[in-house]
């Protein structure tokens, strides 16, 4: 299990290591979200804050959605789990997130449990999402799958012979910054051409500019693009629920990019499932058609893959926090055998 402690002093919050609920977070590049998990395995409501690149003001909003989630579900917190963006060490220690430069060798860890008295472990968000799908999800049949996970960036989880693996120093999945495009677009990890500036959910409305300026489309529903206004990729997924032509071709243009990822893992892993999260897979059906079409015609004929291996996690952009909190109840329950 990656980095989590008990080491703790006294917080606001009421809490009870033998409680009913567990806390789980998922920090992102954009949002904060939490949720809590209760003894049955269900959960309430998410809350959701936007996440500002400040380390005290992300462990504020922690501490504030916790007595939100507490108030709201009248019950004690007897651990809490954190997914996080970015390379965790096993203590706990966030190396570098390369959408939020305040965790640079940041100790998560030592820092959340000075204010929340109870156990505290720390994840990688797109492993914490893989659990909550492996598990309970769309893929708890599978003993082999990826999830990948599509916010500002991309990241990972990678579920094989019912275990997780987290590679040799614990940083396995983050294929965000595998080369699609050589010296292509600029990344914040500090290179050009990775994934996820082509195919993460920032990137749908990066793709409308790209296409606007060398015009391959004309004007999006008659507003941002004929102002020549920047546009969203939020925009883009409302105009693309609607049926919008040209929203729709920004759409293709973004599976594409997104299926030529996808044929690379596939080919290395031969997973059972492909799951889809994110924030972008509120789109549904119209964004699963069009990545499966792309990753069929991209695949080899002879490696016998179905373009129906690829799934939308059924938990969304909740995925990760709900898992969060299942990993730090399992790990609880652990340390008392």
């Amino acid at each position: 299990m990656r980095g989590s402690s008990k080491k703790s002093r006294s917080s606001s919050i009421v809490v009870n290591p033998k409680g009913p609920i567990s806390l789980g977070f998922d920090i992102g590049g954009t949002n904060i979200r939490g949720v809590g998990l209760r003894p049955d395995l269900s959960f309430g409501g998410v809350i959701s804050q936007p996440c500002e690149d400040d380390h005290e003001k992300i462990i504020e909003s922690l501490i504030d959605i916790a007595a939100q989630i507490q108030e709201s579900e009248r019950l004690e917190i007897g651990c809490v789990g954190i997914g996080v963006a970015g390379f965790i060490d096993r203590s706990g220690v966030v190396r570098t997130s390369p959408n939020l430069s305040t965790f640079k060798n940041f100790p998560l860890l030592e820092k959340v449990s000075c204010e929340l008295d109870v156990p505290v472990l720390i994840e990688n968000d797109a492993t914490s999402a893989t659990w909550a799908e492996v598990q309970l999800g769309v893929a708890r049949e599978s003993e082999n799958a990826i999830m990948v996970c599509l916010g500002t960036g991309i990241g990972a989880g990678l579920y094989f012979n019912s275990e997780l693996l987290r590679g040799a120093s614990g940083f396995a999945g983050e294929v965000g910054h595998m080369t699609i495009v050589p010296d292509g677009l600029p990344c914040p990890c500090g290179r050009s051409g990775c994934w996820e500036r082509y195919a993460s959910g920032s990137a749908l409305g990066d793709i409308a500019e790209k296409l606007r300026s060398d015009g391959r489309i004309g004007h999006l529903n008659g507003d941002e693009f004929e102002a020549g206004r920047p546009v969203s990729s939020e925009r883009v997924a409302q105009l693309v629920l609607k049926n919008d032509g040209e929203a729709m071709k920004v759409l293709e243009h973004f599976s594409d990019w997104l299926a030529m990822g996808l044929v690379n893992l596939v080919n290395i892993l031969d997973p059972q499932s492909v799951v889809l999260g994110g924030g972008i897979t509120q789109l549904g059906e119209h964004l699963l058609d069009p990545v499966r079409k792309s990753f069929g015609r991209l695949t080899p004929e002879h490696s016998l893959r179905s373009q129906d291996l690829i799934v939308l996690a059924e938990f969304g952009n909740k995925a990760g926090a709900i898992g969060a909190a299942l990993l730090a109840k399992q790990n609880l329950l652990a340390q008392k055998r």
